[in-house]
């Protein structure tokens, strides 16, 4: 686990802003900007969207080891594209696994994820990052609010007591027949108060597989 501080006390509650918490989710390149491409154009990283999700596209499976102990089997699936763009260099600091700040597709697809033990049983639109053909980084806040949340999962890992507010992150590495990845968490809390005050996170690892 980690802790940090990142900014005085506003009153309002949500996700942390860009870049304040690095590994878990730091937005300092995100955003779908860009410009727009078909499925089918080639890029000027010499391939097109459609070749990124012909490695990318359909269901693999892959062992998955809980934090708190214990395994089960976690099942990703990626659908038909929804819409491509080819995003320059940028400055920032990432915009997820192993891609940065370098020119990239951002790719948007429906995605299902869930696990054989039923802690998850999401569906959601995701943005793939590729910087190559033949791989594909993403990085999804999953929802906690009972009537979002499909599956069984609850938080476990830390006292929710102790937190504001908790986040989610569901974030891997799709390639060929393919992926890996993790899910972490992040608790939001607040120390001191008024002028004094400022909100801090304690990340925590959910799951890897």
């Amino acid at each position: 686990m980690s802790v940090g501080l990142f900014g005085c006390v506003d009153g309002v509650g949500g996700s942390p802003k860009s870049g304040q918490i690095g590994g878990v989710h730091d937005e300092g390149c995100e955003g779908k900007g860009g410009e727009d491409i078909g499925a089918d154009d080639v890029s000027p990283l010499g391939f097109s969207a459609r070749e990124v999700l012909s490695v990318a596209s359909g269901e693999r499976s892959a062992p998955l080891t809980w934090a708190k102990g214990g395994s089960t089997t976690a099942t990703l699936s990626v659908g038909e594209i929804v819409a491509a763009r080819f995003v320059g260099s940028m400055d920032g600091s990432g915009v997820g696994p192993d891609i940065g700040c370098a020119e990239h597709l951002q790719i948007d697809v429906p995605m299902a994820f869930s696990t054989e033990d039923g802690a998850f049983d999401e569906s959601f639109e995701v943005t793939l990052r590729a910087t190559q053909a033949d791989a594909a980084g993403f990085e999804h806040a999953i929802e906690l609010s009972p009537s979002a949340l499909q599956g069984s999962y609850e938080v476990t890992e830390v006292d929710t007591a102790e937190f504001r507010e908790v986040f989610l992150y569901l974030s891997g590495t799709l390639s060929s027949s393919a992926v890996e990845g993790r899910i972490d968490g992040l608790g939001e809390f607040v120390r001191g108060s008024g002028p004094l005050g400022a909100v801090g996170a304690q990340t925590f690892r959910v799951a890897e597989f």
